[in-house]
């Protein structure tokens, strides 16, 4: 599912909005249903973290790009990473009823999920050229890892209109599916 560069740029544009705090942030993300099915289509931005991931996987010198086990538990893990949170969260709006909610929260997740997996890509790049070592490539994994859930719990908290703590929660619980999921995936296979 392709989407078109003025749905990314809106999308990413709404993404960089909640990263800025900006009030109207919300409005740039398609929530139709038509938006809806398009922001899985989101999962093709993630192409350079899946060939980073792919190369730290093999090692230097191997292709990245190859038929086997490993380039299949690394797409089964982005794919399960995806669906995670959509299908989870059926249940917990339902519980918590806030139907309405669930497509606003769905399109941002993906959208946020696919720009945080792009820019977590750059961390292994550095280690994959040797102009980071393994400690501070970790290192800036983990400050791109806390403002990408900062990002979501903004998100969160703005769309379901929870307090900031349980916005915080969710998104703990959201990050903690999408990790779970993708590594039962990537090991699986």
């Amino acid at each position: 599912m392709f989407v078109s560069a003025d749905e990314v740029t809106r999308s990413l544009r709404g993404t960089a909005g909640l990263i800025g705090r900006r009030p109207d942030a919300l409005r740039h993300f398609d929530v139709s249903e038509r938006g809806f099915w398009r922001s899985f289509g989101a999962i093709w931005l993630t192409a350079p973290a899946v060939t980073v991931a792919l190369a730290l996987e093999r090692g230097a010198g191997a292709a990245p790009f190859q038929l086997d086990h490993v380039t299949v538990s690394v797409v089964a893990g982005l794919v399960a990473g995806f669906l995670a949170v959509p299908l989870a969260m059926i249940a917990i709006l339902r519980r918590l009823d806030r139907r309405r909610a669930y497509v606003p929260f769905v399109v941002v997740t993906n959208w946020c999920l696919a720009a945080g997996l792009a820019v977590l890509a750059l961390p292994g790049s550095l280690l994959l050229l040797d102009l980071a070592t393994p400690g501070l490539a970790a290192l800036d994994a983990a400050a791109f890892l806390v403002v990408l859930l900062w990002l979501h719990a903004r998100a969160a908290r703005a769309i379901l209109g929870l307090p900031a703590p349980v916005a915080a929660l969710v998104t703990l619980a959201c990050f903690g599916l999408v990790a779970g999921m993708a590594g039962g995936a990537h090991a699986l296979v």
